[in-house]
């Protein structure tokens, strides 16, 4: 066995194919390609959260019918890049418990060896239930049973009890709005569902590419919200975070910039901070939001700013807000605060 210095040689060479999932503030592809420059520090994680690549690798052997996941967290530097000593550490750990061969039975201490070690760690339930969903649609398996459930309650929800659906339902639906049936019971379902169920809703459909006519059902929700007498800021926020997966458009960044100017809130602002940072691309919107950042208090503006900061594509963006002279006096004491902990 050759000297193995990345994750991607290490699977490759125990004879495994496998495709790689961020996990971080959503669940997307993440390209091998693109993970080999990751880990040759070749260019930055695009996408980290807390300072951290958070991955999902699904692999198997050709031969074999057993398929498996891990869920690993590894550090990043100040300029978003891999630190190899993590990755290095990881798989030292995993040759020393199982040798290369990673797809064998593991008893109880060899699986509890294997779990106990700083880089693996569980995901939310959505998050895990939209992996697993997207995965059996994958390799062409059946949904849960709870997809049935679900499509029972969005064609007859006066009939059908949303307290005994599962977020698996949900997130098997989020993987099947190609098929019109699917299409029409989410647009049909989306302007009268409660907020329980159409905060689920939300939560899968931020994983998954939306067609036009669902980031459309969902903007005139939004709408719908603003005009109560009391708009929800959970329900606003979740909305917004729903079409976390769809390229930044002109409908979405002006509908945020409304709802920034006039129904600010912090969750809110965590949702475009954790979703729909893209968008704050846009200097107007940008502008805005971190007007609206400076009037939380401190710790929550610290937090949210040192977040953006250090995602590659806003990293300059959040920069060029530090020595802005024409920004107001909240936000100048915020940065003030800022530099103060700092």
């Amino acid at each position: 066995m050759t000297a193995i210095n990345t994750l991607t040689e290490f699977l490759t060479q125990a004879g495994t194919l496998f495709q790689l999932f961020d996990m971080g503030r959503q669940v997307r592809p993440l390209a091998t390609d693109t993970f080999v420059r990751i880990e040759q520090q070749q260019q930055p994680y695009p996408w980290p959260l807390q300072q951290h690549a958070w991955l999902g690798i699904h692999f198997y052997q050709p031969q074999a019918g057993s398929h498996y996941l891990w869920f690993l967290k590894f550090a990043l530097d100040e300029r978003g890049l891999l630190q190899a000593s993590g990755p290095k550490h990881f798989m030292e750990q995993v040759v020393d418990i199982l040798g290369y061969q990673l797809t064998g039975e593991l008893n109880e201490a060899e699986a509890k060896r294997l779990a106990d070690n700083p880089y693996t760690f569980r995901p939310a339930e959505a998050k895990m239930a939209c992996v697993h969903a997207k995965l059996a649609y994958q390799l062409e398996q059946p949904p849960s049973a709870y997809y049935d459930a679900l499509c029972r309650y969005l064609d007859q929800p006066n009939q059908h009890d949303w307290q005994t659906l599962g977020l698996q339902g949900f997130a098997d639906l989020a993987e099947r709005l190609h098929d019109e049936r699917n299409l029409a019971r989410v647009c049909k379902a989306l302007p009268t569902l409660p907020p329980a169920p159409l905060y689920a809703l939300c939560q899968s459909l931020e994983n998954s590419p939306l067609p036009p006519a669902i980031q459309g059902a969902l903007l005139e929700r939004i709408g719908k919200e603003q005009e109560c007498a009391a708009p929800d800021p959970e329900t606003l926020a979740y909305l917004c975070r729903a079409m976390a997966s769809c390229s930044r458009h002109t409908l979405r960044s002006n509908k945020l910039l409304t709802l920034l100017q006039t129904q600010p809130s912090p969750a809110l602002l965590l949702a475009i901070a954790g979703r729909l940072w893209p968008d704050l691309q846009d200097a107007n919107l940008q502008s805005h939001f971190m007007e609206q950042l400076a009037l939380q208090p401190t710790s929550f503006f610290n937090q949210v700013f040192a977040e953006l900061v250090t995602i590659p594509a806003l990293r300059n963006v959040m920069l060029a807000t530090l020595r802005d002279p024409t920004r107001s006096a909240p936000l100048s004491r915020a940065i003030g605060h800022l530099f103060a902990q700092g």
